[in-house]
């Protein structure tokens, strides 16, 4: 329907929350047990996502107004889709207080039982991306305008973002691992490999052979000024997979403040060499490896090509590198060393950081593993 934008199916969307709420508030509470209160507490955490989804995302992409009032299709499909699921997970909650609650109800088709609570997670997941796919399509839109091809995700420059900061503060590694949870989420892809999955470009980054992710640099520079008695928490706030996150028993955290890289490397580094790397474990041998430091690859990754599911990388050392050529014309001879395809994956991307930053790649075999 024309008159259809994002802001009008998310106000459906919101409406049907609010529905559900109400059904719950005004219960009969006297027989209610711990799976009811459960349900409440899951309701009014999906609406107060989604209201701060709805507050931040439009400043990324140039104030509200053109959030609001978008009219992709794919977008407007994707909420239309999630306005059916809500308007019926709003019934099903009436049936399921009128029939005296329990962690079960049977659907309205008859087809088995419908777990609610995990069907609220779902959808408040299911939301939380369209929202942010929505973002991602405006955002990308407007860089087809402004610039042509070769833009990064709006994702990755949530990440990429706090690396070009120039005030002159290091940042800190949980500054990187909360915009990475920002960007999306980390996960066990097959049975060795770790993925990060976008939830703004549907993108996958795989590293191959890798036990869990490591939350520092193999030289990780502290933020300013240090806090003497402070240690980081080594469990995750990047992933929604307990196992699979950010895991900083993994690596060997150098206080060293050599090393430290430019560009997607921490804000306020003083070395010209690029610190991208971090201290792995490999799933198969267990056995230490050097692999891309997941910041610095969510930082820089590229939508996925249509029918891929696999972003490219940009180097982000490579960003302002070109040479001349002969030629007559000035603009002729400049020749970038990137082009704006960027690298195919994060293993074709480690290739290059490997051959063309890296003065030495430090060994693995010193690192102690906690």
């Amino acid at each position: 329907m024309s008159h259809e934008t994002v802001g009008s199916l998310l106000a459906v969307i919101a409406n049907s929350l609010n529905d559900g709420l109400r059904t719950m508030m005004f219960a009969d509470k006297r027989s209610w047990g711990s799976d009811e209160f459960e349900q409440l507490r899951l309701l009014e955490d999906t609406l107060d996502e989604a209201k701060k989804d709805f507050q931040e995302l439009p400043a990324l992409v140039n104030g509200r107004f053109y959030y609001e009032n978008d009219r992709i299709n794919e977008s407007l499909e994707d909420l239309r889709i999630l306005c059916t699921r809500f308007e019926l997970h709003a019934r099903a909650l009436k049936d399921w207080v009128r029939s005296g609650g329990g962690p079960v109800v049977a659907n309205d088709d008859g087809d088995g039982d419908v777990d609610l609570a995990r069907e609220t997670l779902a959808l408040r997941r299911e939301l939380h991306r369209a929202q942010c796919r929505a973002a991602r399509r405006i955002h990308v839109a407007q860089q087809l305008v402004a610039s042509g091809t070769g833009a990064r995700c709006l994702g990755a420059l949530q990440v990429y973002h706090l690396h070009q900061q120039k005030d002159g503060r290091v940042v800190s590694v949980e500054e990187e691992r909360l915009a990475c949870a920002q960007a999306g989420r980390f996960e066990r892809f097959g049975e060795r490999d770790v993925a990060f999955v976008c939830d703004f470009c549907d993108g996958f980054l795989v590293w191959d052979d890798l036990r869990a992710m490591p939350t520092t640099r193999l030289q990780q520079q502290q933020p300013q000024p240090p806090a003497p008695d402070s240690e980081v928490e080594p469990e995750s706030a990047t992933s929604t997979t307990p196992a699979v996150g950010l895991e900083g028993q993994d690596n060997n955290t150098s206080t060293s403040g050599g090393g430290s890289g430019s560009g997607s490397g921490s804000s306020g580094d003083t070395s010209s060499t690029p610190n991208w790397q971090a201290h792995g474990i490999s799933m198969t041998s267990g056995e230490g490896k050097t692999i891309v430091f997941a910041p610095v690859a969510v930082a820089n990754h590229l939508p996925p090509d249509a029918g891929e599911f696999r972003c490219r990388i940009l180097c982000p050392y490579c960003d302002e590198y070109y040479y001349e050529e002969q030629g007559d014309d000035d603009m002729e001879r400049v020749r970038y060393a990137q082009d704006d395809k960027g690298f195919d994956g994060v293993k074709a991307f480690q290739e290059h950081l490997e051959w063309s930053h890296t003065s030495m790649v430090p060994s693995t075999s010193s690192c102690g593993v906690m």
